[in-house]
């Protein structure tokens, strides 16, 4: 691994595991990284929730940080750039605030000003929109962010997930790959290989994170399977 890896998760849908996946990232960046290296969450954009209420980003900072052995001066910090109180897209929280939507260029100047190795959580899936010109995704793409798709596994995920995958490329995004999430229950074996299969040309599969009643033990051995795609 070479450099401070910036990363961006982003999803087939909301709710498909994204923060999940954000914290395996982060516990394997900080195993893998030295000590003296930053490793960073951000949250690009938190909606839904009231400002005294602990967002995506420090959830995800809690469940990796639980994993970390030895010095505890080395942790994980976490960011969030924006958050909005009404339960949607961006575009529609902000115009319900009355407050202007965000713009990639000044989220994308937000991280880039964060040191360190980072893994930045969009919110929703891919194109869910910023502003009636941009997606979330455009900040990936402004902040030349490398992108794992964390794609829920359920029926129609193989086009969800395809879709994702191109709609990333027309922006220019690079693509590392996806993070298979049980999300909704423990999937049979021979559909995961239909998934994979059919994914693999366009979007191969980084990791695999099998469904755990307690969220954060699927955390380490998902973190396993990712150092070794760390860019």
């Amino acid at each position: 691994m070479s450099g401070e890896p910036r990363l961006f998760v982003t999803g087939t849908d909301t709710d498909v595991g994204k923060t999940w996946v954000t914290a395996a990232l982060a516990l394997a960046l900080r195993r893998e990284l030295a000590p003296h290296v930053p490793v960073n969450i951000v949250k690009a954009v938190q909606t839904g929730l009231a400002a005294e209420e602990k967002g995506d980003a420090a959830l995800a900072g809690r469940m990796a940080r639980a994993h970390l052995e030895g010095d505890p001066r080395v942790g994980i910090g976490c960011f969030e750039l924006l958050r909005l109180r009404k339960p949607a897209d961006a575009y529609s929280a902000a115009v319900a605030e009355r407050r202007p939507p965000p713009r990639s260029r000044d989220l994308a100047a937000a991280i880039e000003a964060i040191p360190g190795a980072l893994v930045v959580e969009g919110a929703g899936g891919a194109a869910l929109p910023l502003n009636s010109e941009e997606s979330i995704s455009h900040v990936a793409a402004q902040a030349r962010l490398q992108t794992v798709v964390a794609v829920g596994l359920k029926l129609g995920c193989i086009s969800h997930a395809l879709l994702t995958a191109a709609y990333l490329r027309a922006l220019d995004v690079r693509v590392l790959g996806a993070v298979l999430v049980e999300r909704w229950g423990a999937a049979d074996a021979a559909y995961r290989e239909d998934v994979m299969r059919a994914l693999a040309p366009a979007l191969p599969t980084l990791a695999l994170m099998l469904h755990n009643p307690t969220a954060g033990r699927a955390i380490p051995p998902t973190a396993d399977a990712l150092t070794a795609h760390l860019p």
